[in-house]
Formats: C-alpha cells, sequence, structure tokens
C-alpha cells in the first residue's frame, strides 16, 4: 500500500479530542493496540454520524468531508483510558 502523507499523525482519544485531522479528506487510521477500537466519525459540531471497529494492530483508510472529525475510543460507549487507545490518525493524499 502506498500513501502520501500530508500531515504529522495525531491521536484524537475520546469525544472530547474529536480531530478533522488538518481538514482531510482521507486518513489513515492506525491502531497500535493489542485490543480492537472503536473510531467515530462525527459531523462539525461533534454529533456522531458514524463509527466502526479497527482491529488489533490494523490500519485503514478513511474518507469524510474536510469538516468532519475522527476519534477513537476503547468501546461503543465512547470511553476508555486514553493512554491505552492507541489509535492515530494521519492526513494522506489519496492513494490507490
Amino acid at each position: 500500500m502506498l500513501i502520501n502523507p500530508l500531515s504529522t499523525l495525531i491521536t484524537a482519544n475520546k469525544s472530547a479530542n474529536a480531530n478533522n485531522i488538518s481538514n482531510a479528506r482521507c486518513v489513515l487510521a492506525v491502531n497500535g493496540s493489542d485490543g480492537k477500537r472503536v473510531v467515530f466519525l462525527t459531523d462539525a459540531n461533534d454529533v456522531a454520524i458514524g463509527s466502526f471497529t479497527l482491529p488489533k494492530y490494523a490500519m485503514v483508510k478513511v474518507t469524510k468531508k474536510s469538516s468532519e472529525k475522527l476519534y477513537a475510543a476503547e468501546n461503543l460507549a465512547g470511553s476508555g483510558l486514553e493512554a491505552d487507545i492507541l489509535v492515530t490518525f494521519t492526513k494522506i493524499g489519496f492513494t490507490d
């Protein structure tokens, strides 16, 4: 998989830290933990509009509107210990 990183990676753990990832339209989400994590997509007003489970040690490309935000949590309730979530997000260019 080829990627074109357009920013440094960030963490956005739990809803209070939801981030638009430098207004990205394409984001690489990486789960560095040994357990599955839930990634949430919100609108610009922090209202959840989607979510998916990211398996342990997995990475996925996410497309979104530039104003939409992402954050990760340990579970569907959106909670967990921030130090244990270990999901990072990087703005990337569109790739294959």
